[in-house]
């Protein structure tokens, strides 16, 4: 087994942990660790495939980082939102 492949591997484990944490309750679909999990996964799989080329594959995995960094883009702008503030009512002056 050579260092793509090894890599690849990696990657493979890396999109099995995050789908079954995401299933299993482990991981939230904002959970950093799943996000990370997702943009490793595909990195890996395209650095073993420029060592074994398949255009489909290669398609699926930037997809893949794709969508990922777009959500990654959703979570880091509602976390920079600051939170609204409560309204004032009358039974503050009671």
């Amino acid at each position: 087994m050579n260092i793509p492949d090894v890599v690849g591997i990696i990657g493979v484990i890396c999109y099995q942990v995050a789908y079954a944490g995401l299933q299993l309750g482990r991981f939230q679909q904002d959970d950093l660790r799943y996000i990370g999990l997702n943009i490793l996964g595909p990195a890996c799989l395209l650095f073993s495939l420029f060592f074994s080329f398949n255009l489909a594959a290669v398609i699926t995995q930037v997809l893949w980082l794709g969508v990922t960094a777009l959500g990654l883009a959703r979570i880091i702008r509602a976390r920079r939102q600051p939170l609204p503030r409560p309204r004032r009512g009358c039974m503050e002056n009671e």
